[in-house]
């Protein structure tokens, strides 16, 4: 197991973590006995596993219960090289979960079971715990910030100790409208979002919170925000960089791929272009791993799909590159 490290970590993510139950065939049939196939979830955790797979030092900080459900989760993390010395065993709440309701042509309908999780009791007093004065980058994301007025005012918490502490912050809005409606979401996560180094954003979410059309309305709405990448499914990722008074756009397309399942898709690709930001490599090549990370994970039903061999990192350029491919 991995236990606490005295060196430093590149990234901490810090959010809930989720037990996955997929269930294998109709539970509610006579016609053979219910199974269900147990996984792991939760944005923060999954962007953890990809980067780890990336070869990025990374750690995951967040609350899980002390049942079974828990133990999973912390033992897939460790698993997956993530370091879990910073979770907390909470005795008094349990691990959240969802099911998966996988329907024909490969859509699925995710049933969420998280009310009174442990994850949810996050406050500021866990950021105490948090190694902050040994990491790089925090990334953590709107769903964390959504699951319970506790776990908002520990972002803002968060962020106000990366900022104590010269720490890069990477936010991922993740609007989940189950979680809250667009008129109590759009101006919190406007607000988190204005005060990370990396925004991450779906050109889609952006449309339904803030009512704007296009990625360079994203660009406009968060102008003080050094790196902006706006995902638009599949046509492919735009990111905005921005120093001192210049500023420079890219554009990389989405490869073709077949999906399977597209959850997981947005943490896969945060996790590759993140790790690609952090060795050094050129907007179009991280842009790119962030595409590559996706594609491999939207060929199966898991949130982290096993197995992925991510490409050597590129070597750094002085020359911009800002045509479309």
């Amino acid at each position: 197991m991995n236990t606490a490290r005295p060196d430093a970590f590149e990234v901490l993510c810090v959010g809930e973590g989720l037990a996955v139950t997929l269930p294998l065939g109709d539970l509610a049939s006579d016609a053979e006995p219910p199974r269900l196939a147990v996984h792991t979830g939760g944005a923060e955790g999954n962007v953890a596993l990809h980067l780890a797979a990336q070869g990025v030092s990374v750690a995951w900080a967040s609350r899980v219960g002390a049942d079974p459900f828990g133990r999973k989760v912390i033992a897939d993390l460790d698993r997956g090289g993530v370091d879990i010395s910073s979770v907390l065993v909470d005795p008094e709440h349990v691990t959240g979960m969802y099911v998966k309701d996988t329907r024909p042509g490969g859509g699925s309908v995710m049933h969420y079971y998280r009310a009174n999780s442990a994850a949810s009791h996050l406050s500021p007093a866990d950021v105490a715990r948090f190694p902050l004065n040994r990491v790089g980058w925090v990334h953590v994301s709107g769903i964390t910030a959504a699951i319970s007025a506790t776990a908002a005012e520990m972002v803002d918490a968060l962020i106000a100790g990366c900022r104590e502490h010269g720490v890069s912050v990477s936010f991922d809005v993740n609007f989940r409208a189950r979680l809250w409606p667009v008129s109590q979401a759009a101006e919190p996560l406007a607000r988190i979002a204005r005060q990370a180094d990396l925004v991450f954003v779906g050109l889609d979410e952006a449309q339904e919170l803030w009512g704007i059309p296009e990625a360079t309305d994203v660009f406009d709405l968060l102008d003080a925000v050094p790196l902006v990448v706006v995902k638009d499914g599949a046509t492919g990722a735009h990111e905005m960089a921005r120093s001192g008074t210049h500023a420079a756009a890219t554009f990389v397309a989405t490869p073709a791929v077949e999906p399977v399942e597209l959850i997981g898709a947005g943490d896969a690709f945060a996790g590759g272009y993140l790790a690609g930001l952090i060795r050094g490599e050129a907007p179009r090549d991280r842009l790119s791993r962030g595409h590559a990370s996706a594609a491999w994970t939207i060929g199966s039903r898991d949130d982290v799909r096993s197995g992925h061999r991510p490409a050597p990192f590129a070597p750094a350029t002085d020359s911009p590159e800002r045509t479309a491919t």
